[in-house]
């Protein structure tokens, strides 16, 4: 049986993944068994977890129109999910219910949730309200690259940048060739690590990402003897980087929900190659709390 899915069903289980007590699995488009049918029958999602050695598991219907939903749907659903061998039944609509509905559902032990668009008066309870920025990979541009000499640095191209190089004691180029190659190889490496590390200290502020990040790396360059333009063999133990990185930034357009006492903030984002980025913030207002998380999947950037 192909699986049903859409975007607010899709949107729900993003959610549930992100409240669902550790080691708990959430499924969408699962299969439950029916105790009187004798059947297994197919549920929009499908949250299962344990708690203090209990096994509990629940099913969440979700209901995407621009009318509240009426008792009808209820009626649909406590035939459906009334055998179902689960401890509880939720119901979903993004746009809410009809009284009756929700007399049927509370008389049946059907639980009812609505998404309600967040104001500004509803930010108050919470921890914070988000701003989302997609920030590129940073390019590097060299400024500088020095070595040390008599317990100073001093520019490398003073040597020459075409002199020749050797790497313990074989040829391996030219100056320029090696001062790239290791930049590209080993200096880039570590300042990425660096900066994925401590994103949070270097970009404190939006202002902060647009600014060029100016750096200063040293490094030992071991078994490296240059000969410099004037035929004299010199020995490049230690070389400093002065570089600069940039990169670039977009903010992401969010929209905000009240769900069930929590603030949920979704975006999504597209890059130039169509690979699509979706983005999610649930937070609780007791005791404060967020959960972040984003999925990313490949997109047809000629169908943007």
């Amino acid at each position: 049986m192909p699986k049903r899915t859409n975007d607010f069903q899709s949107l729900v289980k993003r959610i549930y993944e992100q409240i669902v007590p550790t080691g708990g699995v959430v499924t969408e488009s699962a299969e439950v068994w029916d105790k009187e049918a004798g059947i297994l029958r197919e549920v929009d999602i499908l949250v299962r977890y344990e708690y203090a050695g209990h096994e509990f598991s629940f099913v969440v219907e979700c209901r995407d129109r621009s009318r509240k939903e009426t008792v009808e749907w209820i009626d649909g659903l406590v035939g459906k999910t009334k055998a179902l061998n689960v401890n509880k039944i939720i119901a979903v609509a993004s746009s809410g219910f009809a009284s009756s509905a929700i007399r049927k559902a509370k008389e049946n032990g059907i639980e009812t949730l609505t998404f309600k668009e967040a104001g500004e008066q509803d930010w108050t309870r919470f921890p914070m309200k988000p701003g989302l920025l997609v920030v590129s990979d940073e390019t590097y541009f060299i400024h500088q690259v020095f070595y040390k000499a008599c317990d100073e640095f001093r520019p490398i191209d003073d040597l020459g940048l075409n002199c020749e190089v050797e790497l313990d004691g074989e040829p391996v180029g030219d100056l320029t060739e090696l001062s790239e190659h290791f930049f590209k190889e080993h200096v880039i490496h570590g300042v990425e690590a660096y900066r994925k590390q401590h994103f949070l200290d270097i970009f404190k502020t939006k202002e902060d990402i647009s600014k060029p990040m100016l750096v200063e790396s040293e490094h030992d360059w071991p078994k490296v003897v240059v000969t410099d333009n004037q035929g004299n063999k010199v020995e490049v133990a230690r070389v400093k980087y002065v570089f600069t990185g940039i990169r670039q930034s977009m903010d992401v357009h969010q929209t905000h929900y009240v769900f069930n006492k929590k603030m949920i903030s979704v975006g999504k984002h597209r890059d130039p190659d169509g690979t699509e980025i979706d983005f999610s913030l649930v937070q609780d207002s007791d005791p404060p709390t967020l959960r972040a998380r984003w999925t990313k999947r490949a997109g047809d950037a000629d169908n943007a």
